[in-house]
Formats: C-alpha cells, sequence, structure tokens
C-alpha cells in the first residue's frame, strides 16, 4: 500500500510540473477583455478584438517577463494599439496604447479634449500602474525593481524610445511633428504649447533622483514625451507631452 501511495504522489507530482510547464499566457482573452472595458480600442467595427495584430515582442530574461505590443492593420485609419504585459508565472495584463486623439487618456498639458471624442475615463498612468500591480511580486524591494524594469523595457524595447537631455532642448520646444489624424490646429498655438511642454518638463527634470541618468523619453514615431517621476508608494507618476499638431495636408 505504502509502494502504491508514493506512485501516485509522484505520479501527481509530474502531472502538477507538466501543467505548470506547459501553461501558457492567454493572451487573446486579456485583449478581448479590454476591448470591452474600452469601446474605443474597436476600430474595425466589422470585428470584436481579433483584428488586433502583433507587432513587437520583447523577453526580459533577468526578471523573467514578457511584453507584447498588439495593432490594428495599417489600412484602419486613427489605428489603435494594446500593450500586453505577461509575468514570470504566465499572468496577462493588458493596457490600452491609444492615438494622441484621446487627450483625456494622455492628459496633455495645455491642451483641449477634442468634441466629440468619447471619453476613455481612464489614463495611462493608471492603466499602467494598475497592469504593474497586478504582475508583480509582493516584496518590496523586487517590485519596485520589477516595475522600473518593466516600463523602462516597455519605454526603450518596444517603444523605441530615447533619453532626452538638457541639450535636446531645441528638439523639444521648436520640432514639431504634422499629424493629419488630429483636426486642424493653428500652427503657432501648438508651437507655444510645445515652449510651454519644456518650461513644465524642466521642473521636474532632476536626474539625481532617477534610476536612469534622464526621465524624459521620446516616443518620436507617437509625438510624444513620457516624464517619470519619482515612486509615490511605489506607483508611478507619468506626465505625457503631445508634440504634434494637427493639419489636413492640401490635395490637389
Amino acid at each position: 500500500m505504502k509502494k502504491y501511495n508514493h506512485f501516485v504522489y509522484l505520479l501527481l507530482l509530474l502531472i502538477t510540473i507538466s501543467c505548470s510547464e506547459n501553461k501558457e499566457p492567454n493572451v487573446k482573452k486579456s485583449i478581448q477583455n479590454l476591448v470591452e472595458k474600452f469601446p474605443q480600442l474597436k476600430t474595425n467595427k466589422d470585428k470584436y478584438g481579433n483584428d488586433y495584430q502583433l507587432l513587437k515582442s520583447v523577453k526580459n530574461g533577468k526578471f523573467d517577463f514578457e511584453i507584447q505590443l498588439f495593432s490594428e492593420p495599417d489600412s484602419i485609419k486613427e489605428r489603435q494599439q494594446i500593450i500586453v504585459f505577461i509575468n514570470s508565472k504566465k499572468e496577462c495584463s493588458s493596457i490600452p496604447f491609444f492615438s494622441n486623439k484621446y487627450k483625456d487618456y494622455w492628459e496633455f498639458p495645455f491642451d483641449e479634449i477634442i468634441p466629440g471624442v468619447q471619453k476613455t475615463n481612464s489614463t495611462f498612468t493608471n492603466e499602467l500602474n494598475n497592469a504593474l500591480d497586478k504582475l508583480t511580486t509582493k516584496a518590496k524591494l523586487n517590485e519596485i525593481n520589477m516595475k522600473y524594469e518593466m516600463t523602462n523595457e516597455l519605454l526603450s524595447s518596444i517603444l523605441n524610445c530615447s533619453n532626452l537631455e538638457e541639450k535636446d532642448s531645441v528638439l523639444i520646444y521648436k520640432t514639431i511633428y504634422l499629424n493629419p489624424e488630429l483636426p486642424d490646429e493653428d500652427h503657432d498655438k501648438s508651437l507655444i504649447r510645445l515652449r510651454k511642454n519644456y518650461e513644465l518638463m524642466q521642473k521636474e527634470w532632476h536626474p539625481e533622483e532617477y534610476q536612469s541618468n534622464y526621465n524624459c523619453y521620446f516616443d518620436k514615431k507617437n509625438h510624444r514625451i513620457y516624464q517619470l517621476n519619482p515612486f509615490d508608494q511605489s506607483k508611478f507618476k507619468i506626465k505625457t507631452y503631445r508634440q504634434d499638431w494637427g493639419f489636413t495636408p492640401f490635395s490637389l
């Protein structure tokens, strides 16, 4: 009887290990849940979340996590994107990566909400912090390190952001990017906004207080600058600055 019990225990252990090793993250379900929460992500009305395609995936071996970037097809005007975080336990957490059209989500300073655009009722800061809280460990030191590593991997590897320094001041307040997907804006007023962005950015640009040399990251492709401020109760404070202006090119 004892040999039989040992055999059963061994069999159960092998099954448990096998199931653990074969566990796969349910990314599709995570994306579907997010689209249900944020209908703004459903740009393509003919489909329900499954039109999001994997653009990029980055794995971090040191902390054993993965970040994936999904996007609607290029053919869709004002396409939206989704970021999926996956921890070592294969647990998923997805967040919206909206276009600049959804200004309430990005909390752009010195900017106005576009009339007629449905509010998201959330922010990038809240969604990112909620995802990091869900997927990181409870040990305080490891949790903070993990959150920083995941955020840094997102900015540097997935989004290909570049760190901004004082010498980049002209790039920040004099370089503006045309965005035909936004309503037309006055060019001079947009440059004034960029200047105000820079002045606000400067007030919280203190390299010695951050784990990296500088706390501002330039996302050229999406015309945004992300400024990460120190943790407050293990949560990031993120300011996002819009670096584009709405303009519809003339066509003959």
